[in-house]
């Protein structure tokens, strides 16, 4: 996981140039594994001497990585390079301005810091990394985005994993409360700031059991509403929501299905069992999974256009 965006110190020294053979590294990463230098400069419209200069310095600022044993010059595009060429797009569109240097938060497989829009406005910066030690367990998790794509780049599945959580949050924001969806750029997503509280970080004294019966009675009620629309979280627990000022958000969509998915009921039940387990463990909230499994199970029937009794 990384926890220091080094794109950030990189980035004030980098020229258009530069911008240039960062993108075209990364596009010729669709075709070989180690892009030849020549391709790049091609590509970045400069001769090779220029090219093979500036991506020396690339390769110090840790934005690329370069192989010459290998039968030629070959550079890879590095997540430091992925999050500088998001980090610009997002910005020439005018969506952000700044970002923190500090995350202020850490999943599985993303990285969240705070960003500033032009207007001065804080919003939540979403980096997604998938890769590295525990490649093959994240790909468990996301295994329709890996679906076919046996030779495609953990860069590039990243990408896949931000969009699939961009168009999710689009679906399901008029709906209930999640985060406002504000932009996606290749493995980066932006979302309005939520000022509040994840319930995996509360202290277990830090809420009495009314008020944690409370926050898991209004988890549940957006949560049906999110099934009765045809989706399940599929990774739901007390990582997954936040707690505001008065109210909860569930968050991290990247792994919903829908409900037509054919594991969909099964990733349902998990997400009840998980959550209502959690408050069980944690503030001794005694709700039994069979008193709300009942109204789950016809909301997701329902949305799927069956009755109870089919």
């Amino acid at each position: 996981m990384v926890s220091k965006l080094l794109a950030l110190d990189a980035y004030p020294n980098l020229r258009d140039l530069d911008f240039r053979i960062l993108r075209g590294v990364e596009l010729n990463m669709r075709h070989h594994r180690w892009v030849p230098l020549e391709d790049i400069a091609r590509f970045a419209r400069t001769d090779v001497e220029t090219a093979s200069f500036r991506l020396g310095k690339l390769d110090n600022w840790g934005l690329v990585v370069r192989r010459s044993d290998i039968g030629y010059i070959g550079y890879q595009l590095t997540i430091h390079g992925y999050d500088t060429l998001a980090i610009r797009a997002l910005a020439k569109k005018g969506v952000i301005e700044g970002i923190s240097p500090v995350h202020i938060g850490v999943g599985k497989d993303a990285d969240v810091y705070v960003g500033m829009t032009p207007g001065g406005e804080k919003v939540a910066v979403k980096f997604n990394r998938i890769g590295g030690r525990t490649a093959s367990r994240k790909a468990a998790y996301h295994s329709d985005v890996f679906a076919n794509k046996k030779h495609t780049s953990w860069l590039y599945i990243s990408r896949l994993i931000a969009k699939k959580e961009y168009d999710a949050l689009v679906l399901l924001s008029p709906i209930a409360r999640v985060p406002r969806p504000l932009a996606w750029n290749r493995h980066v997503l932006v979302m309005e700031f939520i000022d509040g509280t994840e319930l995996a970080e509360m202290r277990d004294s830090g809420l009495t059991r009314e008020e944690a019966e409370e926050i898991l009675n209004r988890v549940l009620e957006e949560y049906l509403k999110i099934v009765r629309f045809g989706v399940v979280h599929s990774d739901l627990s007390e990582f997954n929501v936040v707690v505001t000022d008065g109210d909860v958000l569930i968050i991290d969509w990247a792994q919903y299905v829908t409900t037509a998915d054919p594991n969909s009921l099964d990733l349902l039940r998990r997400d009840l069992t998980v959550i209502i387990n959690a408050f069980r463990r944690r503030w001794r909230v005694e709700k039994e999974f069979e008193d709300v499994w009942g109204e789950f199970e016809s909301a997701w029937k329902e949305s799927r256009g069956e009755r109870d009794g089919d």
